[in-house]
């Protein structure tokens, strides 16, 4: 246990030298794959902080049990009921397989170039692992991979709240805003209280702060690696040391948020505000060379330079712009959706610039538009909205607050659990549905035909009857639709092509 933070270091590295081996040309990608090991290499030697308190027991075996059914519930390697975004998830991982690297779905002579432009870090040592042994192995690498990395959330997450991890465990999975009072209150048709296995985040329409369970049963391979890049920047100082009692350079703590925005780069934007704080606060201005590391600084340039020519091959993101909200439909969504929990927490936590920065940022979400959809607002706020779970923990777990003011917490958080437990009720639902209900010959087999657009709209209790999994596309190559463009791009014009592909 004494060397989890090492195993997140590798973990959240070791898919960027994938990348750069199979996306790169090897003239590229050598010495940039060396200067990162370089960097990675003087991590692992730091002195990691003392996890002698973390012993297998009882309590680990809870933790393990309890990441492992919610990962289980997820969806994520096919074992249990899967949601609409999995349809495109496993098109990602198919095609990361099937294909060489990188993907390319058409190159002719002249015309467009099609190539896989997204984010797919996550993917890659399960696609790397089915290349060798097949789509089965695949998912259940990918389901191992997202299990290990939940447990290394938690266990920091715990350690940075100074309670057990079982607690913190159940604090994740739980938190949320308070989806079901907006049901209740401005739902229209869908969503409802009841039947409980509705998803309770769409009540006000295409504006979401998505609850920690919906972002891993939906998103996981954004929520999870973002997740990660927080815990390890929040609590770096505490974790490393180069020698007793010296700060940890802020350098490092730029090197994790550069492969936050190589696994997640919108969930990064949210990120940045707070990585400026870690650096103002940890810079000496006296001498800021001194707070400086060229060789960390130099790797995480890499790492977002790189990264950035690769995803601006792709111009579905090219849409920019502010959105008026009606003020009566904006306010009563920033309150249900973190706002009162925010507010609540001020008495405490009103001179800490991460109370302010998190509120402003909830606060002006919403306005933003990044592309064609709404996934600026869901996914940026991912950060955010995990700060705002730490000052909640801090008042829930260290009983340093008034009785009243933790009571008062402790409802809005009960209320807020119905959401991940509307997630969690549906995934129960449709797989016992599917395991024990529905016989063989009712089971539908996933679609076998290309095909070019994915319809949308069912409600997700009833998507994909009388099958598990989510799995219809079963290759980018022939989708043309609005939203297969955040994932096909035509790169001939594309810097990333013309200069970085491999020939």
């Amino acid at each position: 246990m004494k060397n989890l933070h090492r195993l997140t270091i590798l973990y959240l590295t070791l898919p960027f030298i994938i990348f750069c081996m199979g996306w790169l040309r090897l003239s590229v990608a050598i010495p940039l794959v060396a200067v990162i090991l370089w960097a990675v290499w003087q991590l692992l030697k730091q002195r990691s902080a003392d996890w002698s308190a973390l012993h297998f027991s009882w309590s680990t075996f809870y933790l393990l049990l309890i990441t492992g059914l919610w990962v289980f519930l997820s969806g994520v390697g096919g074992y249990a009921f899967q949601n609409w975004d999995h349809h495109w998830r496993n098109a990602v991982l198919r095609d990361l397989i099937n294909y060489d690297w990188p993907v390319v779905y058409s190159a002719p002579e002249q015309g467009p170039i099609k190539i896989l432009v997204y984010y797919v870090g996550y993917w890659l040592p399960s696609a790397l692992a089915g290349k060798l042994f097949g789509w089965k192995f695949a998912n259940f690498i990918l389901f191992l991979w997202t299990w290990l990395g939940v447990v290394l959330v938690i266990v920091q997450l715990g350690f940075k709240q100074k309670t057990s991890a079982l607690k913190a465990t159940l604090f994740l999975i739980f938190f949320s805003g308070m989806d079901a009072l907006g049901s209740l209150l401005f739902a229209k048709d869908y969503p409802t209280l009841w039947p409980p296995v509705q998803h309770l985040e769409i009540w006000a329409g295409s504006l979401q702060y998505s609850a920690f369970t919906t972002q891993l049963f939906w998103v996981f391979n954004q929520a999870v690696p973002a997740w990660l890049c927080i815990v390890v920047i929040l609590d770096l100082d505490s974790k490393l040391s180069e020698k007793p009692g010296q700060t940890l350079e802020i350098t490092q703590k730029i090197f994790i948020w550069s492969l936050c925005f190589f696994f997640a780069p919108l969930a990064s934007i949210g990120l940045f505000p707070y990585l400026l704080i870690e650096f103002v606060k940890g810079i000496n201005f006296k001498n800021p060379l001194k707070s400086i590391r060229l060789d960390f600084f130099f790797a995480s340039v890499i790492i977002v330079i790189f990264s950035y020519l690769f995803f601006s091959s792709n111009t579905a993101a090219q849409e920019r712009g502010f959105q008026l909200l009606a003020i009566k439909d904006f306010s009563a969504f920033f309150l249900f959706e973190g706002g009162f929990l925010w507010l609540l927490l001020a008495p405490l936590k009103w001179r800490d610039p991460r109370w302010i920065v998190t509120g402003i940022l909830l606060f002006i979400m919403p306005f933003i538009q990044l592309g064609s959809d709404r996934d600026f607002v869901m996914r940026a706020s991912i950060a955010p909205l995990f700060y705002l779970l730490l000052m909640a923990g801090e008042v829930v777990f260290q009983n340093k607050s008034p009785r009243l003011l933790r009571y008062i917490l402790l409802t809005l958080l009960i209320i807020g659990a119905l959401t991940p437990l509307y997630e969690i009720n549906r995934s129960i639902y449709r797989t016992y549905q599917y395991y024990f209900l529905t016989g063989d010959n009712q089971r539908i087999q996933p679609n076998s035909e290309p095909l070019t657009h994915l319809a949308q709209g069912v409600a997700p209790e009833f998507e994909h009857p009388n099958a598990l999994i989510a799995d219809d596309i079963q290759t980018l190559k022939f989708m043309d639709d609005k939203i297969s463009k955040n994932f096909i791009a035509n790169v001939r014009q594309s810097l990333y092509y013309r200069y970085l592909a491999p020939r």
